[in-house]
């Protein structure tokens, strides 16, 4: 009996031996698949926040660039914030934020935010992150269009973009008709621009001589203001339109006829060479053409001039420099101003009799028109006075000599 309960108690300590053991090695499994679901969890929950990441990076230039533009076009915010890759510089974002077209507007500051933040096929891996918050304004002219075209009210604290609206609308409204084609709303526009609007600064405190507020409002800018409002116009018709910086240089000398000396050559407005310049490149039927309506508005004269009116890249190129990469190429000359008028001469002859013709119908106004390697000296010239009534003439020359010449003659007639 002693044996039987010693036995018992043997078995009993080695059966709770076994059971403690047993019980240890459930615990055992159950807290491993408690960590390895716990593990499973926060892989997900990482996997979550790198999807929410994901949405709020931008890795390519372009991505970069869309995200701000559509920001920038459909959200009542001013400003958007991005999460991009650690290899853009500041210098890459400021120049991507420069692509926004200045018709739209354009970022006035941004602030670059450097961080580490986990991410890669697990934790463990580590990528260099920044944050960039661009914050940025309208312009005034995209409210204009809106407005125009869209129906969409302007803000009531827009006053300079109201103002721009009134003036712009009043333009439409007295100089755009019923089939008009886009080559005759852009000459309208020009001649609008370039009879109504002076090269100057109105207030040295003032910057909207750089947009079109300063052209149509005030009628005092300089180029990008020129530029600005013949765009705004284009767009308001429906003309496509580009804005082109680069540089422009004058490297015409003086020309005279009859002894009479009467130069402007292609100079800059304020007399000067130009050190940065902007005007457009225009799509009439199909084709661009560059239109520069500053360089037809040179400070002193009074004259409405066509010079730079819808030239190829030939013809601006000879003083006018600009990134083509970037720019339409504009190879056609059919809607320039003087060959579609038919005064674009590239021969003496086709020249002498045109201009003998207008004569001999009693014209004495001025006469503009384009010469190509035609020589107009004096003595060529001469057959103006086989016309009755004319004294004395005077010759005003645009351009590069022989390749493309504007020539303007002023007839003087005898006193009555």
């Amino acid at each position: 009996m002693e044996d039987f309960k010693y036995n018992l108690k043997k078995y009993s300590a080695l059966i709770g031996c076994g059971l403690v053991a047993c019980f240890m090695i459930f615990a055992l499994i159950a807290g491993r698949k408690q960590r390895e679901e716990r593990e499973r969890e926060l892989e997900e929950e990482y996997r979550q926040v790198q999807e929410e990441l994901e949405k709020e990076t931008f890795r390519t230039e372009e991505a970069i660039y869309e995200h701000l533009l559509d920001s920038m076009l459909n959200d009542d915010a001013d400003n958007v914030y991005m999460r991009v890759p650690g290899t853009f510089s500041k210098d890459d974002l400021t120049e991507i934020a420069q692509r926004i077209d200045p018709m739209i507007g354009r970022v006035d500051r941004m602030s670059y935010t450097a961080s580490t933040t986990r991410e890669g096929d697990g934790p463990e891996v580590e990528d260099y992150y920044v944050g960039v918050n661009y914050h940025y304004e309208l312009s005034d002219e995209y409210y204009v269009l809106e407005k125009i075209q869209n129906g969409k009210e302007i803000p009531s604290d827009k006053s300079n973009a109201i103002k721009l609206c009134s003036v712009s609308e009043k333009f439409l409204s007295d100089n755009i008709l019923p089939g008009m084609t886009d080559y005759d709303k852009e000459l309208a526009i020009h001649d609008f621009i370039v009879e109504n609007c002076e090269y100057s600064f109105s207030d040295a405190n003032d910057m909207s001589e750089y947009y079109a507020y300063g052209a149509l409002v005030n009628k005092k800018a300089v180029c990008s203001g020129y530029a600005r409002a013949t765009a705004l116009l284009l767009k308001c018709c429906d003309v496509d339109v580009n804005l082109i910086s680069g540089d422009a240089d004058d490297n015409t000398g003086d020309s005279s006829a009859d002894g009479v000396s009467d130069t402007d050559g292609l100079i800059a407005p304020d007399g000067t060479v130009v050190d940065g310049h902007m005007w457009n490149q225009v799509k009439i039927d199909g084709l661009w053409y560059n239109l520069d309506t500053t360089w037809d508005d040179p400070i002193g004269e009074t004259e409405l001039r066509h010079t730079y009116f819808n030239v190829d890249d030939s013809i601006l190129g000879l003083n006018h420099e600009w990134d083509k990469k970037e720019a339409e190429q504009c190879s056609s000359t059919l809607q320039n101003y003087y060959e579609k008028n038919g005064i674009f001469f590239k021969t003496s002859s086709s020249f002498k009799d045109a201009l003998s013709e207008y004569l001999a119908a009693g014209n004495r106004d001025e006469y503009e028109c384009a010469v190509s390697y035609v020589d107009t000296n004096e003595e060529f010239l001469s057959f103006i006075f086989d016309y009755e009534g004319i004294t004395s003439y005077q010759v005003a020359t645009r351009g590069e000599e022989s390749a493309y010449q504007i020539l303007t003659i002023y007839f003087n007639p005898e006193p009555e």
